[in-house]
């Protein structure tokens, strides 16, 4: 996802719970965010070991 995208969606999210993050550390939480994006990415794409059961219990 586009940096300009994810500082979009990540300002829509904070505004729609009413946190509001100041100015000079929303540079650092927006990269935390990012970084928790893309590992949730990753773990959606993982292989789960289940043969392509969903993370079923076997």
């Amino acid at each position: 996802m586009p940096a300009d995208a994810t500082e979009a969606e990540f300002d829509m999210c904070t505004a729609r719970l009413g946190i509001e993050v100041p100015a000079d550390l929303k540079g650092g939480v927006l990269r935390g965010y990012q970084g928790l994006r893309a590992m949730a990415e990753l773990l959606r794409e993982a292989d789960t070991g289940h043969g392509g059961e969903g993370g079923e219990a076997a």
